[in-house]
């Protein structure tokens, strides 16, 4: 099909193929298939399918070839590197019956940002600049792999790298507007109110005569930070979805007001880090049973140091005693208390001179301790001239799971304070 072509006629399906034998041995979690699948609806594309397949060339071949017959969109992810087992070039060749040569604007580029790194270009690099004639090479700002945008017989596929931080700048700079501009089809538009302190099915029953639908469609999904409640409406344009969108999300809102905590995208940590820098104020922590979770959570945001002094992982008595928790407290009420969690962080905010302190403790399991059962975990907040502490009591069988919701717990209860703060 010649470039500049409309394609307001085509179907808005397309497909994903992660490719990567670590993907199917379970040693990589294929986070960029659920990051392209929740980004496509937004250039009107549908995922009809996502599949994994090794770094086997006649594997992924066969996976093309399949996706091209059914599909308008492919988009790979991941083998355009410079090994071997990089094979996603010569695979999109094969399929398409066309030879790879050396590209001298992509060649010139790759010898660039070895030259910006002071290093000589190794000589399997060179693969890394191959082109065939169906494709254009798409820049790669956070890498050495360029993309491919190859476009042949009413069929286009996307060749996308793996690590994650090249394939969302890829997305976002290059690809995105690229298929914005073709203005195929639809705008999917999905619109996500996040919830916290509600069972499932209390939210089911409160949001019931909303659920369902055809356009919008409204569900509901329950996740570690709360349970969402998400619209998602078809239109001809953004401004149109977002009208479609806007009434649900009016009365959603007026039933479940203080209960919404975010939003979309947003984080707790996120959230939470705004608010701290909207105030000019900091944090400090001190956890038991997360194990340091909560800190490593706070700095995934970055610039989190302008707000967080930092945290103690007190992992037994002596610890938490050391860290200014009253022994009398812990032996009065026991370590796992909701006494001892507003000790915490009452003692983790003055021995750091924060503002405010969390302080988690509990049992994580899959033993008990102290006569408490596992899944049993008590968050305390502190700032403001005030004290607050929650029990919270998780599912007992999973240790990871109790350590993430006690940390998304842990930042909406100083969410919390920090509003009634304002």
């Amino acid at each position: 099909m010649p470039r500049g072509t409309p394609y307001t006629h085509l179907a808005m399906d397309a497909e994903i193929i992660a490719t990567g034998t670590e993907l199917l041995l379970g040693e990589t979690l294929d986070t960029n298939s659920s990051y392209l699948a929740t980004q496509l609806p937004f250039v009107g594309l549908q995922v009809k399918q996502v599949t994994l397949v090794d770094d086997n060339i006649e594997n992924l071949a066969e996976v093309l070839e399949r996706a091209r017959n059914r599909s308008t969109f492919t988009f790979t992810i991941g083998g355009l590197g410079p090994t071997k087992d990089d094979i996603t070039r010569e695979a999109i060749a094969r399929v398409l019956g066309e030879s790879i040569f050396t590209d001298e604007g992509l060649l010139e580029e790759l010898m660039a940002i070895f030259h910006r790194r002071d290093a000589s270009m190794p000589p399997h690099n060179l693969k890394q600049a191959g082109l065939i004639p169906s494709a254009v090479g798409i820049p790669n700002r956070q890498g050495t792999a360029p993309g491919w945008w190859a476009e042949r017989d009413g069929h286009i596929i996307v060749a996308l790298p793996g690590p994650p931080r090249e394939l969302h700048e890829m997305w976002e700079r290059e690809i995105m507007p690229r298929i914005q501009k073709m203005g195929i089809g639809q705008v999917v538009l999905t619109r996500t109110l996040k919830t916290i302190g509600l069972s499932e099915a209390l939210v089911d029953e409160m949001a019931s005569p909303f659920l369902g639908g055809e356009n919008p469609y409204t569900g509901i999904y329950a996740k570690p930070d709360g349970i969402h409640l998400r619209m998602i409406a078809r239109a001809a344009s953004q401004e149109e979805a977002l009208d479609l969108v806007r009434p649900i999300e009016e009365k959603l809102r007026e039933i479940f007001t203080t209960s919404i905590w975010g939003v979309d995208s947003e984080s707790p940590q996120r959230v939470v880090g705004e608010m701290l820098t909207k105030r000019g104020m900091t944090l400090a922590t001190m956890e038991s049973c997360t194990g340091g979770l909560l800190a490593s959570t706070i700095t995934d945001v970055s610039g989190s140091s302008a707000y967080f002094k930092g945290g103690i992982v007190s992992y037994t008595n002596d610890l938490k005693e050391a860290s200014g928790v009253d022994a009398a407290l812990i032996q009065r009420h026991g370590a796992v208390s909701q006494q001892v969690a507003e000790a915490m962080a009452e003692a983790v905010r003055i021995r750091l001179k924060a503002d405010f302190g969390i302080g988690i403790t509990g049992v994580a399991g899959p033993d008990g301790l102290e006569d408490v059962q596992p899944g049993t975990v008590y968050i305390g907040v502190a700032g403001d001239g005030r004290r607050q502490s929650d029990l919270h009591r998780f599912p007992q069988n999973n240790r990871s799971l109790i350590k993430h919701r006690s940390v998304v717990s842990a930042l909406l209860a100083l969410r919390q304070l920090l509003e009634s703060a304002a």
